[in-house]
């Protein structure tokens, strides 16, 4: 056998080495693929637990003591409330507020809800715009929110509140 034949059968080697080393690349790319898949839907269900978790421990207040739900009823229809209520009921705004800024925030990074949570929806006919609507949400709103929220989270909601203010006067 002579050189260059040896020459070509070295090439056809190299070439076999090569297309193994592809084939076996693609299927540990797909192998990675799966596995990341399923990682990404264990970080999905975990988030929408913890999100149903918040939601329901919003409502904790209300189920465990019996002595806020009145403050709770006072506050949602302007009833006056004492110094202490009135911190209470601002708080227990301040919860939904921030549960529907977790809202937003998850369904802009496009990990869940894939547009389920616009202000539309969390604004529209929610048990937090009702709570804002009051008078000591709104006080808080306009007190104590900019001290806890980005200046833009909190203007959408002004614009969304705005907006909603004139289609209920139309």
């Amino acid at each position: 056998m002579n050189w260059e034949a040896l020459g070509a059968v070295g090439e056809i080697i190299g070439a076999i080495a090569i297309l193994v080393t592809l084939y076996y690349l693609a299927k540990q790319i797909k192998i990675q693929h799966g596995e990341l898949e399923r990682s990404n839907n264990h970080v999905r269900a975990q988030l929408a637990i913890e999100i149903n978790r918040t939601f329901v421990e919003n409502f904790d207040p209300l189920m465990r003591d019996k002595d806020f739900v009145p403050i709770v009823h006072k506050g949602i229809n302007d009833q006056p409330l004492d110094e202490i209520e009135r911190t209470q009921f601002a708080q227990y705004v301040n919860r939904w507020v921030a549960l529907l800024e977790s809202l937003i925030t998850v369904e802009r990074s496009d990990v869940l809800f894939s547009d389920d949570y616009d202000f539309d929806f969390l604004f529209g006919n929610s048990y937090a715009s009702k709570l804002l609507d009051t008078k000591v949400g709104s006080h808080w709103f306009e007190q104590e929110a900019p001290l806890l929220y980005s200046e833009e989270y909190l203007n959408s909601i002004r614009e969304y509140r705005a907006k909603r203010g004139k289609d209920t006067n139309d």
